[in-house]
């Protein structure tokens, strides 16, 4: 068994009872919509370092019941943990899990402006006026009477 340090337990503890907080909030507040927590996207809640994190991360979900599948879009590679239909995402880079290897290659052909004509075409100063913005905000919770 691993030796984890007592800050990492305490930091972990208290996580873990913010989440049950939230867990109560939401569930004694259905008018309140939750962003994203729904099967399609999910709720990122990790940001892991490395394969071996994202494996731990996968490894404890499915002890817990959880369901497990692999997310992966662009330079990301995420781990989906689902449990009653809700997705909880440990966030991952591709670049650390995978390992990118050349199986080929194409021709492309693209259709770009003339670098040689674009330079030839003069440029002129401008001047216009533009609109300036500022935000001033209310205390969020000024009509209850609190700032």
């Amino acid at each position: 068994m691993a030796v984890v340090d007592e800050s990492a337990v305490d930091i972990a503890r208290r996580k873990a009872n913010a989440l049950r907080a939230l867990a109560d909030m939401i569930e004694e507040h259905p008018e309140i919509r939750v962003a994203y927590l729904d099967q399609t996207y999910g709720l990122d809640i990790w940001c892991s370092r490395s394969a071996k994190e994202l494996a731990a991360i996968a490894r404890a979900a499915l002890k817990h019941g959880a369901t497990v599948a692999k997310d992966v879009r662009g330079d990301m590679f995420n781990v989906a943990v689902s449990w009653h239909g809700m997705k909880f995402k440990a966030l991952g880079k591709r670049s650390e899990v995978c390992e990118r290897v050349k199986v080929g290659e194409e021709t492309v052909t693209e259709m770009v402006p003339d670098p040689k004509a674009l330079a030839k075409v003069p440029r002129i100063e401008l001047t216009k006026t533009v609109d300036r913005y500022e935000w001033r905000c209310a205390p969020l919770l000024a009509s209850d009477g609190v700032a």
